[in-house]
């Protein structure tokens, strides 16, 4: 087995980088890669298995805690609005009556025509105002307009 862990390490890096590179640079991989280096030198330097494990396992562990919170700064991650996301917190105009989340009705908001259910158990009668609060599925979430 002890000839056998020059390989393991390498192939722990090899897999680290290769996920770190499909994922676009996400640094979800990265810090397996350095426990890895640092274990391969141990290795090197004939430590036991147990001692390049625990080696690995440390490096690692210090690598997430020191870089990811720079790392998702630096990087600053931000959601990305979908088309759907643009009539949260619109106005829309009931077509068809709404009975709380029951019974589906139809809301026109910006033009189109969505599938819309009540936040609440309220009956939402046509050409009522409602206030868009989000998006379930394909399905508006709305609320009386106050």
């Amino acid at each position: 087995m002890e000839k056998q862990m020059p390989w393991i390490w390498l192939c722990v890096i090899i897999c680290s980088c290769f996920v770190e590179f499909i994922t676009s640079v996400q640094l979800t991989a990265i810090w397996m890669a350095l426990g890895g280096i640092a274990a391969i030198i141990a290795e090197f330097c004939d430590a036991p298995i147990y001692l390049q494990i625990i080696i690995f396992l440390v490096v690692t562990a210090v690598a997430i805690i020191l870089t990811r919170p720079l790392a998702k700064k630096l990087m600053k991650f931000e959601k990305t609005a979908t088309n759907a996301d643009m009539f949260i917190g619109k106005t829309g105009t009931v077509l068809t009556q709404i009975n709380g989340r029951k019974e589906v009705g139809r809301v026109k908001v910006m033009g189109d025509v969505w599938s819309a259910v009540a936040d609440n158990d309220e009956i939402i009668p046509e050409n009522t105002e409602v206030y868009i609060k989000s998006i379930e599925g394909v399905k508006l979430i709305v609320e009386t307009k106050k």
